[in-house]
């Protein structure tokens, strides 16, 4: 039995004014804990540098912890394996073959024809064999129908908003917010990963013997902890993502969809920004206003959509308002009782979208930013601080234009305009403590990738690189960029696409100087090569801005690269305003301006990754292929929610039928090419090829294989006594021609990230022939004089007495030893040349992959190369720090 618990914080008042009490975390916020240092005098000789520290919010009534820096992160493993909620995971079909072909008609979105003609081949195939009992599309249907119970469906509702002295009505569905959340709580394997109190984490550093505060997921943030300080002692918070955006559902853009998707913040970012049952649920279908040529553009149409968008939005959120004021008590999964508080922490959009949320008029209004009161003019002005927008104040703007609108529209415009706020009450001011404000974060696809890069920077770009010599210098370097498997690769260049996918322009934008910085000569052009200056500084904020943990030492350095790119940015705009230019581009854009609030955002609510709305927009694609293939193209929102009902319920049985495979199957299938020769968890070879005589070798290279065997002899004969590993017999060991080896072309490699400081891995492959094209891959092995880059050549094992030792023939990359060029060093490039030799290693001194794109032009006998990097081998590797 569940009951509320006592203690109302925050509460809705009729009449005249829309609200007459509020209460404001403002003041709670701690920024100034990042610097937190520990009395040397209280460090006992157990406690070791890079220990983890762990202070937890008083009211848990939990001691502070300080654990071992490798066992930090254990606890979102996995745990031991539970016996399955169900005996027929798959009820309520009559088999799991059943249920195995409605998934996979569900999947593949066939249509009624198409189920029934795979349900014909299924029943002819398993006549007398299994139990394949389903008879056509219909009995598909309604066992989806019956199976619905499964999880929370969606309701109806129709939502009356009055537009010009006439009510209107328009649709919604929705599926209560609450009962899906305690779908969440009842589930052990769910709750069971959830962390509920607010913590201030800390590392001790080796060297300054200080505890440094560090953030990663939003529990460890500054907003929590205030949170938490508001509640009873005793009671947690419940904190939840909210993510909304209008969408084109058919290629022309005249039919569109409007999820509203919420996510648990309570559970670690990979699950909850994953596709399992822990992830992101449709709470919502929004109801999508017709543009009328009309009405379409004029004040009072826009504010009746946004009126529309705050009633629908009140309706999806009502069943949280009772218990965000007075908690609710209940025996979760794990059979802990708790009195939870649900708070929406972070609100993920794009910016439209923020601005709706905000209720503010946007773009063309006085104060167009969601979060603060800067003008519209001073967008790009770094250097001022403008107040934040709170509840209070706004709620006391609209109750002086309500009291006057009586007397006096346009003394009531006056003032809302003066702040850019719409006529209507916040949806969100409905929930206790709600400050939507505040819960509104800085995206990095919207703004970042596709805003200041995609539209701003790159376009710039183009505008310097404009002849179509130095245009097709920088495609042809995109086309012949490595390929690897983070990163898209550009077959047809980049300065003729046209896209808005964010994600291809981040990849851009990590590539551009390799393929650019060769096109712009700094005499002829120099405002084109001070862009360039200004993209490395753009890259370098990027990098310590999308870390996944954030310590002390990066956000200091972090707020300092933003400062660093303005002051370049600032440049430039100096050097255009000096050409003769009829129209020069302004810097003045909102998305420019978000910069200052974004690591406010990740002190405040954690790592930029768990405020991104990319694991959001993926919904998108799923959603708009039921429309395509399972609509018949009127009355879709009803059809739409109930095939993606379907897909939750199905998400629901496959995660209790893997459950069942787990306990019942204590053998499963493993992929048995993987080999991990000398037991290690290092690294593994693959994609195994015939052995191999060395006589075949050198036939078929006669360059790279040249006295391969000798070499091979010598280097083994010298690697095991290195090793510890005496010689057989103690002689050296001889190969001869016809001795043979055998090669691999996959190597998977473990490593600790010291970024996320869990494991990563890269997979690097030496194929002649990979999806029809050459790929070598590069990486970086270990040497007593310190990490070399080199390229894969070929991967093998040899085997001596039987013991197996995988070795790789790599071609060195060192670095170059004159002084760095002007051009390097403006532009963060670290150039290494190609080693005249190859050489042999062992595979165990492999420490990671790379990635090398070529130089376009290099003089005459001196190959070589930029080498390119990802954010998590910088923290790996200081040495080129300063040179992403």
């Amino acid at each position: 039995m569940a009951s509320t618990a006592d203690g109302t914080l925050g509460a809705a008042a009729s009449g005249s004014e829309y609200l007459n009490q509020y209460h404001d975390f403002g003041s709670d916020l701690d920024h100034e804990d990042f610097g937190h240092e520990t009395d040397r005098s209280t460090l006992f000789r157990e406690i070791q540098a890079d220990d983890i520290k762990i202070e937890y919010h008083p009211h848990s009534n939990r001691q502070p912890s300080i654990i071992p820096f490798e066992d930090y992160g254990k606890s979102e493993e996995i745990g031991p394996i539970c016996p399955p909620k169900h005996s027929r995971p798959w009820h309520p079909w009559r088999s799991r073959v059943d249920f195995d072909a409605a998934a996979l008609a569900l999947d593949c979105h066939m249509n009624e024809r198409q189920t029934n003609k795979l349900v014909e081949l299924l029943r002819c195939v398993a006549f007398g064999l299994d139990n394949f009992t389903l008879k056509n599309y219909d009995e598909i249907q309604t066992t989806w129908d019956q199976a619905a119970e499964r999880s929370t469906k969606f309701q109806k509702e129709d939502i009356p908003v009055s537009y010009r002295d006439k009510m209107e009505s328009v649709e919604l569905h929705y599926r209560p917010v609450w009962e899906w959340l305690q779908e969440l709580l009842s589930d052990q394997d769910i709750v069971s990963q959830m962390q509920w109190d607010a913590c201030r984490q800390y590392r001790l550093d080796g060297q300054t013997k200080i505890w440094k505060r560090f953030v990663h997921e939003a529990w460890s943030a500054n907003q929590w902890w205030a949170i938490q300080s508001s509640l009873p002692p005793g009671a947690v918070p419940l904190c939840l993502v909210f993510y909304a955006d209008k969408n084109k559902l058919s290629s022309f853009g005249t039919a569109k969809g409007y999820p509203v998707i919420v996510r648990c913040a309570n559970l670690p970012m990979n699950i909850r920004n994953g596709a399992g049952i822990g992830g992101g649920r449709v709470v919502g279908w929004l109801p999508v206003i017709a543009e009328d040529a009309a009405h379409s553009g004029k004040t009072d149409f826009v504010n009746f959509k946004n009126v529309v968008w705050h009633e629908s939005t009140s309706k999806i959120l009502e069943s949280l308002v009772q218990y965000s004021k007075t908690g609710y008590t209940m025996q979760c999964g794990d059979d802990v009782q708790r009195t939870i508080f649900p708070y929406i922490l972070i609100d993920s959009a794009d910016y439209e979208e923020q601005c709706v949320i905000a209720l503010i008029r946007g773009l063309r209004g006085l104060c167009p930013c969601p979060k603060c009161l800067i003008p519209g003019t001073k967008l790009s002005d770094f250097d001022a601080v403008y107040p934040e927008r709170t509840p209070q104040e706004t709620v006391s703007m609209l109750n002086q234009a309500k009291q006057l609108e009586s007397t006096s529209k346009a003394e009531a415009e006056v003032i809302l305009k003066k702040y850019s706020l719409r006529p209507h009450i916040n949806s969100f001011f409905s929930l206790a403590n709600a400050n939507p404000f505040r819960a509104l974060s800085y995206d990095n696809l919207h703004f970042g990738d596709s805003g200041l890069w995609g539209d701003h920077l790159f376009e710039q770009h183009k505008v310097h690189i404009h002849a179509r010599s130095t245009a097709t210098m920088v495609d042809n370097c995109f086309k012949s960029f490595p390929r690897w498997s983070t990163l898209h690769h550009f077959n047809d260049g980049v300065m003729k696409l046209s896209f808005n996918d964010g994600s291809k322009h981040h990849d851009i934008s990590k590539l551009f100087l390799f393929a650019a910085h060769e096109a712009i000569n700094p005499q002829d052009d120099t405002a084109g090569y001070t862009l360039l200056k200004v993209t490395r500084k753009y890259l370098n904020m990027n990098m310590y801005s999308n870390l996944d943990i954030q310590m002390t030492d990066t956000m200091e350095v972090g707020r300092a690269a933003v400062k660093a790119f303005f002051d370049s940015l600032s440049t430039y705009i100096s050097d255009m305003d000096k050409l003769d230019i009829d129209k020069p581009k302004s810097w003045n854009f909102i998305k420019l301006h978000y910069l200052q609030h974004m690591y406010d955002d990740i002190e405040n609510k954690g790592s930029l990754r768990g405020m991104s709305t990319k694991p959001n927009e993926k919904f998108h694609g799923p959603i708009r292929k039921i429309y395509l293939r399972r609509t018949n193209f009127k009355d879709t929102a009803k059809q739409i929610v109930r095939i993606e009902h379907q897909t939750v319920v199905a998400t629901v049985i496959q995660n209790e039928i893997d459950e069942y495979n787990t306990y019942y199957q204590s053998d499963p299938d493993i992929p048995n090419d993987l080999e991990t020769p000398m037991d290690n968890l290092h690294f593994a070879i693959g994609s195994k090829l015939k052995a191999i005589s060395f006589a075949d070798l050198l036939e078929k290279d006669p360059v790279l294989f040249a006295r391969f065997h000798i070499r091979i002899s010598d280097f083994m004969s010298d690697l095991l006594p290195t090793s510890g590993i005496p010689l057989p017999g103690g002689q050296r060991i001889v190969y001869s021609a016809t001795s043979t080896i055998v090669p691999y072309q996959y190597l998977r490699i473990n490593y600790e990230s010291l970024e996320t400081w869990h494991l990563a891995t890269d997979h690097l492959r030496c194929n002649p022939s990979f999806h029809g094209k050459p790929r070598y891959d590069f990486l970086i092995f270990n040497t007593r004089s310190g990490p070399v880059f080199a390229q894969l050549h070929y991967l093998f094992l040899c085997i001596v007495e039987d013991q197996k030792y995988p070795i790789a023939l790599v071609q060195a990359y060192r670095h170059i030893s004159h002084p760095r060029s002007a051009v390097d060093k403006d532009l963060g490039l670290l150039r290494i040349r190609k080693e005249r030799q190859t050489e042999l290693i062992s595979v165990q001194s492999v420490i990671r992959g790379a990635v090398a794109p070529s130089t376009i032009y290099v003089q005459a006998g001196t190959p070589s190369v930029h080498c390119y990097v990802d954010k998590g081998f910088i923290v790996n590797y200081p040495i080129i720090d300063k040179y992403w």
